[in-house]
């Protein structure tokens, strides 16, 4: 791409008689004028200003027939800056021809898209978003370049002569005519459990599920329920929400039930509990009866319709996480966008702490569909680039989860989604460009190590005293934290294996790509092992949870990690002793609602181990347990789902929602009302007598 030089009788010739430069200089291109060659230029020399091209020093000579301005030589390494320049010019613009020709045309069409103008006034068709809140729990979003919007703007237009007409118009609606009966809440309540059962099942929500995302706040939830259980009040069409909320919570802490057992269990009775224990047979009760509601809950569309699915969601992740769980979180950032909990609210209708309760909502809402998207591979319901929502902000009214923890979060699963992104560039990339990427893998592990190292290391976030009182949400935070240098690592484990036998394998020490291989790696198996540990810590301190998606989700990525490196680098003792562990974990977690492609996931897991290792496993975890002499709510609760697996009475079928405490309130059923029902104290009483009464388990699951 050598300059364009003219000889000096060329001078002389017409202006038309010349080309086009494929070169103009910088002066021509800065007066927005056609450079027609040569070195000086003829137009310079004509009009006698000095002329000089990029890269080189402007002429200390100002004359127009001086020639004493010398040609500028070219330099040894011309040619190699020349295929540099062509090299940098087919990355960006393909594989196109880079003859003198082409060249200058492609040069004209870059110069004439930055040298045109407009007014600002031509194209001037900026539209805002809309958040109008229809009640203190309900608003309606519309985008930019909606019909609503132009609608409002045409309105706008006329709003002298619409305001001289004396019609009213309805601006924002909900299909009413679709909606059920109240009656339906009525009839739900009559599967509500006794008070004080469903204060247990309450208090183990918050207590081993509410603790890293948000949900709800304790005191709203408490105050719902307690309007359940007053006979005087009245539902409405936009009650649908919280009573859904309500059963669903009661549904998930039957889930997580069982951590407050306190009494230590033969095998034989922990091998006939995992198929399905008494109290998810109940959870499945409550779960059913929130499910009827669903089709109202999406009528009132409200920030509580958000939270139902959001709980939905939670109930099904043990169940079914990247189907039926995923689905629930799809709906739940739906309605969140149909509320436009998404965008910056900037209006002054709605206070503050209504705000913040709606930005937690919807950043829990993507955070944990996009941990579950990333580690299932599903897109996701919305991209990055359509929220500008607040971050939540610490309020200390807002008592649980922590805010440090929350926060921490959030973060590490926005590393997560940049890893995500990187390793799907590696599909798409040339190969020349794959030690780019891989260099962008080590700095953000560089930068996730540098974040974590800075977050508080005593109570919050990093501290893992067993003792302290926030043991669980750490240990959890860390697991999702060491997932994240498994998923950046698991995917380079086999790598080496798709080279060619014939191809020699370049070691770590002169292979650079290898190298930073081995980084990734070694990182993602120590990982696996680090899960392994602070799962054993968890089980050792606390308990390990079987509904719990974190910590199954983890150990069953520990394993694979471990079986995948035991297969390419050989047993060793640290792998299979981390394996046996890994077994040993993962069979605390399996069962209650567990599904058949999990245990059938394990069975896998095992033969695989029986294959690679010759030890047999030890399964053998002792865990001391003292008994207590007074009755725990544990207990009680399990006496109370106990008595719902009797087989059939003596009069015939009982329904359970004859013993409800608000049976007596019900037509129908006055032959089941009890007085001492209405003293829940004593209803709740494990020496309460069942009498003649026995239930039918065919009833309890047909609700």
């Amino acid at each position: 791409m050598a300059l364009d030089r003219e000889p000096n009788h060329d001078m002389k010739r017409k202006r038309g008689e010349r080309k086009r430069a494929s070169l103009a200089c910088e002066t021509c291109r800065k007066q927005k004028e056609k450079c027609e060659g040569g070195q000086p230029c003829w137009r310079c020399q004509r009009l006698g200003r000095s002329c000089h091209f990029q890269g080189q020093p402007i002429p200390t000579t100002t004359s127009p027939c001086s020639s004493s301005v010398p040609l500028v030589s070219a330099p040894r390494d011309e040619n190699r800056r020349i295929q540099s320049l062509e090299h940098i010019a087919r990355h960006f613009l393909g594989d196109v021809s880079l003859d003198e020709e082409n060249i200058s045309r492609i040069a004209d069409k870059l110069r004439s898209s930055t040298n045109t103008t407009l007014p600002e006034t031509a194209l001037d068709i900026n539209e805002s978003f809309d958040v109008h809140f229809v009640s203190s729990n309900m608003a309606h979003y519309s985008g930019e370049f909606s019909h609503w919007n132009f609608s409002q703007k045409l309105r706008r237009k006329m709003s002298c002569q619409i305001d001289q007409v004396d019609s009213r118009v309805k601006e924002y609606w909900r299909p009413t005519q679709l909606q059920s009966s109240p009656e339906i809440i009525v009839e739900t309540m009559m599967h509500l459990p006794p008070r004080p059962i469903a204060d247990f099942l309450i208090n183990m929500f918050f207590k081993y599920v509410e603790i890293n995302s948000f949900y709800m706040e304790r005191k709203w939830i408490e105050e719902k329920v307690a309007l359940c259980y007053i006979s005087t009040t009245t539902y409405t069409a936009i009650d649908f929400p919280w009573v859904c909320s309500v059963f669903v919570v009661l549904a998930i802490g039957t889930q997580v039930a069982h951590m407050e057992d306190e009494k230590p269990k033969p095998d034989s009775e922990i091998s006939q509990e995992l198929n399905l224990c008494s109290e998810d047979t109940v959870g499945i009760v409550f779960y059913h009866a929130a499910c009827k509601l669903i089709p109202d809950v999406l009528l009132v569309a409200s920030h509580e319709s958000v939270q139902v699915f959001l709980l939905f969601a939670t109930y099904s992740l043990p169940v079914s996480t990247g189907g039926l769980a995923y689905t629930y979180y799809g709906l739940a950032m739906k309605m969140a966008i149909q509320n436009g909990m998404h965008r910056q609210y900037q209006g002054d209708n709605c206070d503050s702490r209504t705000i913040e309760l709606r930005n937690r909502l919807f950043w829990t809402t993507y955070t944990v569909e996009k941990y579950v998207s990333i580690m299932h591979g599903r897109p996701m319901s919305i991209a990055r680039s359509e929220i500008n929502a607040d971050m939540p902000k610490d309020c200390p009214t807002f008592e649980s989860p922590r805010f440090a923890n929350l926060s921490a979060f959030h973060t590490l699963i926005s590393y997560l989604g940049e890893i995500s992104e990187t390793l799907a560039q590696f599909k798409r990339c040339p190969k020349r460009l794959l030690s780019e990427y891989s260099e962008r893998l080590l700095r953000l592990r560089a930068g996730i190590k540098q974040w974590w190292d800075s977050l508080p290391a005593t109570e919050e976030c990093r501290d893992l005293c067993s003792q302290g009182p926030n043991f669980r949400q750490n240990a959890h935070l860390r697991l999702c934290y060491l997932l994240i240098y498994v998923y950046m690592g698991r995917a380079f484990i086999f790598v080496d294996d798709r080279k060619r036998q014939s191809e020699p394998i370049v070691g770590a020490d002169h292979d650079p790509g290898r190298a930073r291989r081995s980084v990734l790696v070694d990182d993602c198996v120590s990982s696996a092992l680090d899960i392994l540990n602070t799962l054993q810590a968890l089980s050792d301190h606390v308990g390990l949870c079987r509904a719990s998606y974190n910590e199954f989700g983890a150990c069953r990525a520990a394993i694979l990690v471990i079986l995948a490196e035991s297969l390419n680098s050989g047993k060793s003792q640290r792998l299979q002793d981390g394996l046996h562990r890994g077994m040993s974990l993962i069979r605390q977690m399996v069962g209650g609602c567990s599904s058949e492609s999990e245990i059938s996931y394990l069975e896998s897991i095992e033969a695989a181990i029986s294959q690679l290792l010759t030890t047999p496993e030890q399964d053998s975890i002792s865990q001391p347990q003292s008994d207590r002499n007074s009755v725990s709510a544990y207990s009680k609760f399990k006496d109370w789902t106990q008595s719902l697996k009797k087989d059939k009475s003596a009069s015939g079928n009982v329904e359970l929602s004859s013993f409800s405490p608000l049976s007596h309130l019900t037509p129908g059923t006055e032959g089941f009302t009890n007085p001492e029902l209405n003293d829940m104290t004593a209803f709740f009483d494990p020496d309460w007598s069942n009498g003649d009464f026995e239930f039918d388990t065919y009833n309890i699951s047909s609700l």
